[in-house]
């Protein structure tokens, strides 16, 4: 879903994304002049491979997101780490935060069971 950066006030507006098995929902609204809220969740199933051994695995995601949104490049106060995303062309992808979320979330190291047995989780 494709919501102009210029259509938002402070009246959240709802959607929904999804690839697959995976549903990101929530909504978005205006925050400051270039910036936007998005108040979302990742939920569902996620293919993946162990980290250990190479099995496959079945990540299931319940993931609360919460993110800024810029209307271009943004510069944040004494270049802290911030969750903010950057869209150059005037319009928020939902799908594009989506695959960009879940990108992130695989980055992380996963273990199947018999692998988490080994590692004493």
């Amino acid at each position: 879903m494709k919501i102009r950066f210029d259509r938002l006030s402070a009246i959240p507006i709802n959607f929904e994304s999804s690839i697959d098995e995976v549903k990101f929902s929530g909504n978005i609204k205006k925050f400051s002049l270039n910036l936007a809220k998005c108040d979302g969740y990742l939920t569902g199933k996620l293919d993946h491979i162990c980290d250990s051994c190479g099995a496959d695995i079945v990540l299931n995601l319940n993931e609360e997101l919460n993110l800024y949104l810029s209307d271009g490049i943004y510069k944040d106060k004494d270049d802290e780490l911030s969750n903010t995303i950057e869209f150059y062309n005037g319009q928020i992808d939902t799908d594009e935060i989506l695959i960009s979320e879940l990108e992130a979330y695989k980055s992380d190291y996963f273990y199947c069971d018999k692998c988490k047995i080994l590692k004493g989780e």
